[in-house]
C-alpha cells in the first residue's frame, strides 16, 4: 500500500488544481520557502479528517480555503482527494485504489466522500485507523515533532508507541464502548424508576381502565338513544317536510285557478267598461234628446195657451159684435187660427208620443245603466275578494315555505350534530385505545 495521487484544488495556495503523483519508494518536495512545501503536507493531514485549524497554520478552518490574490479573485471552496494504492488489501474495503476526497465550502459546509460516494469523517477515520494512518497515528511529523519525541516522558513514549502500534483504534472503540456503557446504565436507572413509578401508578390506571370502560359503554348506550332520537326526529321532520310539501303544491294549485279566474274577471269586466263606453254617447245623446223634446213641449204648451186665449177671444169677439169689423175677414181669420189650432194639437200629440217613447227609453237606459252598474259593483267586488284571497295564498305559501326552511335547516343540523357526535366518538374511542396500550405496556414484565 502506498500513496498514489494527492489532487488539490483551491486549498490554500494551490488556486487551480495540482495533481501529486507518488511512486513507490521515497518522493520528496523541493522548493524555496514560501513556495507551499508544507501546504502539500497541511493537504495530507486535511482529507485524512484533521479537524484542527491551529495544526494546519490557520487561525480558523475557512483559512485553508484560496483567498485570492491581486490578479486572481477568492474561490468560495477548498478540495482536496487522495488517492491511496490497496492492491495489497491493508485498507478493509474491496477497492485496488482508494480515493478520499475532502470538500469545504466558505459557507461553512463541508463534505467527505469515499470513491466518489458521501460518507462522513468518523467513515474515514475508522478506514485510515484500520491501516495505520490518519491524523493522529504520527505517520505525518512536522517541525518540532522531533523534539517533542526526544524529549518525551516514558507515559509520553508510551502513548506514542501504543499509537503507532495500532492500540489507539482500540482505545478508541473501548472508550465509545464505556461511553456506550454508561448511557445504557443511565437508561436503566431511568428504566428502572419508571417502572417504578408505573407500578405506582398501575393500581390507578386499572381503576380509571376499569372506568374508561364503563363509559366507553355509557357512550355507545347514549350514542345508541342519540341516534334513535335523531332518527324519530329525522322521520318526523321528514314526514313533516312532505306535507309541508303537498300543502305548498295544493295552494299553488289553487293559487294558479285563482288567478286564472281573476283573469276571467279581468276580462269580463273589461268588456264591461268597453260597453259601457260605448253605451254612455248613446245615454248622452237620449238626454240631449230629452231636453230638447222637454223644451219643445213647453214651446207647445205656451202656444196650446196662446190659441186658447185667441179662441176665448174670437168667442168674445161673437158676443160683443163690432160693426167695424168685416165679418168674412173674421171668418177667414177664424178659419186661419182653427186650422192653425188644428195643427198644433196635431203636432203636441205628435211631440207627445215622441216625448213619451223619450222618456221610455230614457228609463229603459237608466234602468240598463243600473244593472250594469250593479254588476260593475259585484265585479269589483268580486275582484276585490279575488286579491284577498289571493294575497291569503301567497300569505300561507310564504308561511310554508318559511316551514320548509326551518325543516331543512333542523335537519341539516341533525346531520352536522350526527358527524360532532361520530367524530367525538372516535376520538374518545382512539383516547381509549392509547390508554390501554399505555396501560398494557406498562402492565408488560420488565426484562433483564
Amino acid at each position: 500500500m502506498h500513496l498514489k495521487t494527492l489532487t488539490v484544488r483551491g486549498f490554500k495556495s494551490f488556486a487551480s488544481a495540482t495533481t501529486f503523483e507518488f511512486e513507490p519508494g521515497v518522493t520528496a518536495v523541493v522548493g524555496p520557502n514560501g513556495s507551499g512545501k508544507s501546504n502539500v503536507v497541511d493537504a495530507l493531514a486535511w482529507v485524512m479528517g484533521e479537524q484542527g485549524a491551529k495544526t494546519l497554520r490557520g487561525g480558523k478552518m475557512e483559512d485553508v480555503i484560496f483567498a485570492g490574490t491581486s490578479g486572481r479573485p477568492p474561490l468560495g471552496r477548498a478540495h482536496v482527494s487522495l488517492t491511496i494504492d490497496n492492491t495489497d488489501g491493508q485498507l478493509p474495503i474491496d477497492y485496488a485504489e482508494v480515493t478520499i476526497s475532502r470538500t469545504l465550502f466558505r459557507s461553512g459546509g463541508s463534505e467527505y466522500a469515499i470513491n466518489g460516494n458521501s460518507c462522513r469523517l468518523l467513515d474515514i477515520q475508522e478506514l485510515l485507523s484500520d491501516s495505520g494512518l490518519g491524523r493522529e497515528m504520527h505517520v505525518i511529523v512536522g517541525q518540532g515533532q522531533l523534539d517533542r519525541i526526544l524529549h518525551a516522558t516514558a507515559e509520553d513514549r508510551r502513548g506514542f508507541i501504543e499509537e503507532a502500534a495500532g492500540v489507539l483504534k482500540h482505545r478508541r472503540r473501548k472508550e465509545k464502548t464505556l461511553r456506550k456503557l454508561q448511557a445504557m446504565q443511565g437508561n436503566l436507572d431511568r428504566l428502572e424508576d419508571l417502572s417504578a413509578e408505573v407500578r405506582r401508578q398501575l393500581a390507578p390506571l386499572g381503576r380509571q381502565a376499569k372506568i374508561a370502560r364503563r363509559a366507553q359503554s355509557v357512550q355507545l348506550e347514549v350514542r345508541d338513544a342519540k341516534a334513535r332520537l335523531l332518527a324519530d326526529d329525522l322521520v318526523t321532520l321528514n314526514n313533516k317536510l312532505a306535507q309541508d310539501i303537498n300543502d305548498e303544491a295544493k295552494i299553488q294549485a289553487a293559487q294558479r285557478e285563482t288567478s286564472s279566474q281573476l283573469e276571467h274577471a279581468r276580462k269580463y269586466v273589461g268588456n264591461l267598461e268597453a260597453k259601457l263606453s260605448q253605451a254612455t254617447p248613446r245615454l248622452a245623446r237620449i238626454q240631449e234628446t230629452w231636453v230638447s223634446l222637454t223644451t219643445l213641449q213647453e214651446r207647445y204648451r205656451s202656444m196650446a195657451a196662446l190659441a186658447r186665449e185667441r179662441s176665448s177671444l174670437l168667442a168674445s169677439n161673437q158676443t160683443h159684435f163690432d160693426s167695424n169689423r168685416d165679418p168674412d175677414r173674421l171668418d177667414a181669420q177664424a178659419e186661419r187660427l182653427g186650422e192653425e189650432l188644428a195643427e198644433l194639437e196635431e203636432a203636441v200629440e205628435d211631440r207627445h208620443e215622441i216625448l213619451a217613447e223619450a222618456v221610455e227609453a230614457k228609463e229603459t237606459a237608466e234602468e240598463a245603466a243600473r244593472a250594469e252598474q250593479q254588476r260593475m259593483a259585484s265585479l269589483l267586488r268580486a275582484a276585490a275578494d279575488r286579491r284577498e284571497g289571493m294575497a291569503r295564498l301567497a300569505s300561507q305559501v310564504a308561511s310554508a315555505r318559511s316551514r320548509v326552511d326551518v325543516t331543512i335547516a333542523e335537519i341539516v343540523r341533525l346531520k352536522d350534530s350526527d358527524q360532532s357526535f361520530d367524530a367525538n366518538l372516535a376520538a374518545d374511542r382512539q383516547s381509549f385505545g392509547s390508554l390501554s396500550q399505555e396501560l398494557v405496556e406498562r402492565r408488560r414484565p420488565k426484562r433483564n
